[in-house]
């Protein structure tokens, strides 16, 4: 494990490690990060730790740098990576599943071509062939158009 690059031996992590952070000067942050602590030293009482992680992300009151840092902190000691995760990673596939991740997408694009073309019984079409095959278009995503395996 590291923290700010420096090799923490994880067995013996402790808030005295991070204490030259500017993140940790802050009083909440510290409360916060003491009872991170508690909990990893508990067992890694799992269930606690991701409920704060959790609770670090919603945070209101804390600006985004903020529980960005706090969140790379924790996850520094969890080792998951967090950070790096892409939209992909973290959809389900069950083994029923009748289509490909490949076909999904390219029949999204069709879709996104048929709807640009204002063809929208072309799109309809695609849309509810995707749903018979347990897929679930979600239109209106800020992100991008996307798409997850119904797994009703």
């Amino acid at each position: 494990i590291a923290h700010n690059d420096r090799p923490v031996e994880a067995e013996k992590w402790t808030l005295k490690q991070v204490q030259g952070d500017d993140l940790f000067d802050d009083a909440q942050n510290r409360d916060v990060v003491l009872e991170f602590d508690g909990a990893v030293s508990n067992d890694l009482n799992t269930a606690m730790v991701i409920a704060m992680v959790e609770a670090v992300l919603g945070s209101k009151g804390v600006d985004a740098r903020t529980r960005l840092r706090m969140v790379d902190f924790m996850d520094s000691v969890l080792g998951l990576e967090l950070l790096t995760l892409t939209r992909q990673d973290l959809r389900i596939r069950p083994a029923t599943a009748t289509i490909t991740e490949p076909e999904i997408e390219a029949a999204l694009e069709d879709r996104k071509a048929a709807r640009a073309a204002k063809d929208f019984a072309t799109s309809d079409r695609i849309r509810d062939d995707l749903i018979a095959k347990g897929v679930e278009v979600m239109d209106g995503d800020p992100l991008g158009w996307d798409w997850k395996i119904d797994v009703a």
